[in-house]
């Protein structure tokens, strides 16, 4: 009987002493597609191989404002908890205070990111995130309906309405299904229909320029998608990633404007468009002089809370993540494109995958998106205004003259 109670004391010192030695930190991450799922076989990698550290994923809303709310609660508490950060680029100003100069511990490693996506991670000299993945709105369509009427990936917006035309009512489904919800992904989309006629929001001076005929084309044309062309819904309106997913992987759609994450879940089984998807950039402006192909710069950021008690840990758990091994195992799964440059100078996996072809020059050459503390805030406006157009509360010129005018006022620019 002693002797059981002795090694039944030394098996709880052990335990003890093992749980103490045990780091445990935290992870926020979003859920939309493969995200969360391809997240957590990581993890169990990670964990596997670090033996003494366990991580505890926190999911968080999708919704770009909702999952900034977020953070501004924990981090203006002084919360330790969560460590590790997942955000959009365009949050590093306004987080700046509270997040972990990575500098001095990715400094050897910077020149192997894009430099368009590091760039965005720098504030005030500080390198306050590494990239975690790239992202940018591309064009899915379905190839087996372009084949059977005779026609190929449509390189302006004028050939996407053409196509769309015709084929959505032969069809009987939706010609072109994208973003258009009153949240922040509409902010992008509207950016790359303006980026295409040669617009922008801000100059490279952080002035306000967008009371200029082509921003005002940019939303014509989206608006007359809807209503004069209708070869989008009305209910486009209220889509958001997910919703415009799942309308073109059911085949209801001809066209879709979506993000990289969408690639691997239409080869799923069960999925109505399986081996008949095709990918390509997005289209051009419709004949202007000044057309180009509107890459916008997205993707996650992987960034470290500054009252972190595990920042080593932390660092671990990043450096782990932007390894080639797992960008690769990312990519493979849940779409979501490396952010070394690595990948898009490897023979092999180029041949695999050949829209990073197109997607490496894409990101070389892509709109950065306005770097400033405000950027939450400018987003806002931009998303209620042009949504208050899609949905005819106001005419386009009403909604970019009050677009500028709230820009210039936010930022102080009158």
């Amino acid at each position: 009987m002693k002797r059981s109670v002795i090694w039944f004391v030394i098996f709880v010192v052990i335990v003890g002493i093992l749980s103490f030695a045990t780091t445990y930190i935290t992870m926020t991450s979003g859920t939309f597609g493969k995200n969360y799922q391809v997240l957590q076989q990581q993890i169990k990698i990670f964990e596997k191989e670090n033996s003494d550290i366990k991580v505890n994923i926190l999911s968080m809303p999708d919704i770009p404002l909702e999952m900034y709310s977020l953070y501004l609660r924990y981090l203006k508490l002084k919360a330790p908890k969560p460590d590790v950060l997942t955000f959009d680029a365009t949050w590093v100003p306004a987080l700046s205070s509270f997040l972990v100069d990575l500098r001095p511990y990715f400094e050897n490693d910077i020149k192997g990111f894009f430099f368009t996506a590091v760039g965005a991670d720098i504030w005030k000299g500080k390198l306050l995130a590494m990239p975690w993945f790239m992202d940018t709105g591309v064009l899915y369509y379905r190839q087996d309906l372009l084949k059977k009427y005779g026609f190929t990936p449509p390189k302006t917006w004028k050939d996407l309405i053409a196509q769309a035309e015709i084929i959505s009512k032969k069809e009987k489904i939706f010609g072109f299904v994208w973003e258009g919800a009153e949240y922040g992904g509409l902010t992008d989309v509207f950016k790359e229909f303006i980026h295409s006629y040669g617009g922008r929001l801000l100059d490279y001076n952080g002035k306000v320029v967008t009371n200029t005929s082509m921003v005002r084309k940019g939303l014509q044309v989206m608006v007359n998608m809807i209503y004069k062309y209708k070869i989008s819904p009305l209910s486009v309106t209220s889509y958001m990633e997910e919703n415009a997913r799942n309308t073109f992987q059911s085949g209801n759609a001809v066209f879709m404007r979506n993000r990289l994450y969408c690639w691997p879940l239409f080869s799923t089984e069960g999925s109505v468009v399986n081996g008949k998807v095709g990918i390509e950039m997005l289209p051009t402006g419709m004949g202007d002089s000044t057309a180009q192909h509107p890459s916008i710069l997205s993707g996650m950021q992987l960034g470290i809370n500054k009252y972190s008690k595990h920042i080593d840990a932390a660092v671990k758990l990043v450096k782990f993540l932007l390894s080639s091994r797992q960008e690769t195992y990312r990519f493979s799964n849940s779409g979501q494109a490396p952010s070394t440059l690595y990948h898009y100078e490897n023979p092999e996996f180029l041949r695999k995958n050949p829209i990073l072809r197109s997607l490496k020059s894409a990101f070389i050459n892509a709109q950065v998106r306005t770097k400033s503390p405000f950027y939450p805030a400018i987003s806002q406006i931009v998303f209620v205004n042009v949504h208050n157009a899609l949905t005819k509360r106001l005419t386009v010129e009403e909604a970019v003259r009050q677009m500028t005018n709230q820009l210039i006022n936010l930022l102080g620019q009158k």
